[in-house]
């Protein structure tokens, strides 16, 4: 299913589900349509045989369409988040934009200044929410956003902006993933060079 987002209109909340299995996956998607008022921005299968929806709406009824489909999919749930007052650049970015076009950004290298924070979660849903507390905690930009493609189901986002607040940024994201169990890698790299990176970060 393709996007239907409208990026003048960040909705009130967005709802996430990883689901083991597109057969429980397609059912928990018509339980959460018809359980709340809700919009299915998108729906796809990914690494390790996951089935992801994308839900937005109000606040409520986000929440009640997740609870909704987590109890129809009952053990096939593998992780899930909702977001309330979602990040603009967060909302954005899962639509494949990004401030200043952060990707080409990232190929043709920041300013010395500008720091980068790369953090790795071990499921979409824990990316997701760090990367909007990460966004939520301090001025930086959201320059990558990767969710489960060729990475074995996990997750992983990349920020930019003054040392100091990146490493605030970083901090808070590091503690959401850590609280839900969902903490992979994290680094700072102060005066991030991405032409100089010793791996291709973008595909």
């Amino acid at each position: 299913m393709k996007f239907r987002m409208r990026l003048d209109n960040v909705p009130s909340a967005i709802g996430f589900l990883e689901i083991k299995g597109a057969a429980d996956g397609a059912a928990a998607v018509d339980t959460a349509v018809k359980a709340a008022l809700v919009e299915v921005l998108d729906t796809k299968v990914v690494c390790s045989g996951k089935f992801t929806v994308l839900l937005a709406g109000q606040t409520a009824a986000v929440e009640a369409a997740v609870a909704a489909a987590k109890k129809e999919a009952g053990s096939s749930i593998y992780d899930l988040c909702v977001i309330g007052r979602v990040h603009p650049s967060l909302y954005w970015a899962l639509h494949g934009q990004f401030p200043g076009d952060g990707h080409r950004r990232l190929v043709s290298g920041l300013p010395k200044s500008q720091a980068a924070a790369i953090v790795e979660a071990l499921s979409m849903a824990a990316g997701l929410e760090a990367a909007d507390a990460a966004l939520k905690a301090a001025q930086v930009s959201l320059m990558e956003l990767r969710l489960g493609y060729a990475l074995g189901g996990r997750s992983y986002f990349t920020i930019t902006g003054t040392t100091g607040a990146v490493k605030a940024a970083l901090d808070t994201a590091v503690q959401k993933a850590a609280e839900r169990g969902g903490l992979g890698t994290h680094c700072l790299i102060p005066q991030f060079n991405a032409v100089q990176f010793p791996f291709q970060m973008m595909g």
